[in-house]
């Protein structure tokens, strides 16, 4: 029996990569795309391009009915990636359509054969227009009721009172994916057994990742250095803080020390107090077995939200979902596309609703460049 990580789409991926390449032990990875350039460059240990004869690699363009094509196409490898397996953590954004996709599959495999599944999903970024935004919400409507889902918000990603241009973004994007990808390596190392919850009783025994439900709004925060004082931790306060945690009703705190740490929790606990609710719950986190020259502070701040059990649905819809090569009803509002053709819609073909279109030269930069080369097929005929 073993794990298996799954980088669902192109954000799920970049997290996965920036987690093996620090890992110990990043076994049991796998990079899962309908993009070939995603796929084939990420430093996965297994790698899966889906349904290359149907688009050639070149992704789902952002439809959802597409993607459960090329999901369909590919049930049977799917199930191979579940065979012996003990337990599931998927990292998607749920913006796209193919990573959203890859993980409702997979939790939806997964709790059919009681997997204890994780699902690790990128909130859209708060400039993405309401169609994103929409599409997200009902992507994570289509997650196992069983799977344990943290949902991630990138509103830190771009500061109010700043314009960092595209390479301070690009960079505080990396930094988000890594800090994330830590919380992969906590969610790893707690099921090899090689970090342990601290706290009392039967509490200290359950991991938070093994219990259903879901963590909506998660702000991460890690600090690193040769000696961490936690007292004079520089994001206590930041305003991004501040505002995470006036919302928090649960903390997850890690530590990683090269040296034994005694007394962190209670120290750590009493400043948390300070600045979450009274009633905030917190789970905290050491590992057994310290790895040398790491010295690591990471916190998850969320706030519970209730998932009402979704109604099973009789077997043979639930496996049409899934094999069929045909469009799974989705929340979507791009039509079905015809067995053997790309079709796209006309929402396609113009800007996002509800946005002014970018004009330069004449031409409409927020339509595709291959678009505006060739146009649409439609048009060709």
């Amino acid at each position: 029996m073993s794990i298996r990580i799954v980088g669902a789409g192109a954000a799920g991926i970049s997290v996965l990569d920036e987690w093996i390449l620090f890992s110990d032990h990043p076994e049991g990875s796998l990079a899962c795309d309908g993009e070939a350039s995603s796929v084939e460059g990420s430093l996965a240990s297994e790698k899966l391009l889906l349904a290359p004869d149907l688009v050639g690699g070149l992704g789902c363009f952002g439809s959802r009915d597409l993607a459960w094509r090329m999901v369909g196409r590919e049930n049977q490898r799917l199930d191979g990636l579940l065979r012996d397996c003990a337990g599931l953590l998927i990292v998607t954004g749920l913006a796209g359509g193919m990573g959203a996709t890859v993980a409702e599959a997979l939790s939806l495999k997964a709790g059919e054969r009681e997997i204890p599944t994780t699902i690790f999903a990128l909130l859209p970024f708060p400039f993405e227009a309401e169609e994103r935004r929409e599409a997200a919400e009902a992507a994570r409507e289509g997650f196992s009721a069983q799977a344990s889902v943290f949902l991630f918000s990138t509103a830190g990603l771009l500061p109010e009172e700043s314009a960092p241009g595209v390479a301070g973004v690009r960079s505080r994007l990396r930094e988000f994916h890594g800090t994330i990808a830590r919380w992969v390596d906590v969610w790893s190392g707690m099921a090899d057994g090689v970090v342990l919850p601290v706290g009392r009783g039967s509490e200290a025994e359950v991991s938070p990742f093994a219990v259903a439900g879901e963590m909506e709004d998660c702000h991460v925060f890690g600090e690193t250095g040769s000696c961490l004082d936690l007292s004079s931790l520089p994001f206590w306060e930041s305003r991004e803080f501040g505002q995470a945690a006036e919302k928090a009703d649960h903390c997850l705190g890690y530590i990683e020390a090269s040296e034994e740490v005694s007394g962190w929790a209670s120290e750590l606990e009493k400043l948390l107090q300070e600045h979450l609710p009274k009633r905030a719950r917190n789970s905290f986190y050491r590992r057994k077995q310290a790895r040398p020259m790491q010295n690591r502070l990471l916190l998850l701040l969320g706030r519970a939200h209730s998932r009402l059990p979704k109604s099973k649905l009789p077997e043979p819809v639930r496996e049409e979902q899934i094999q069929t090569r045909t469009e799974v009803p989705v929340h979507s509002p791009l039509p079905a596309a015809p067995e053997r053709e790309l079709a796209h819609s006309s929402a396609e073909s113009i800007p996002f609703a509800k946005t002014t279109a970018t004009v330069h030269k004449g031409e409409n930069l927020d339509i595709p460049a291959y678009r505006r080369r060739s146009g649409s097929r439609g048009e060709r005929k």
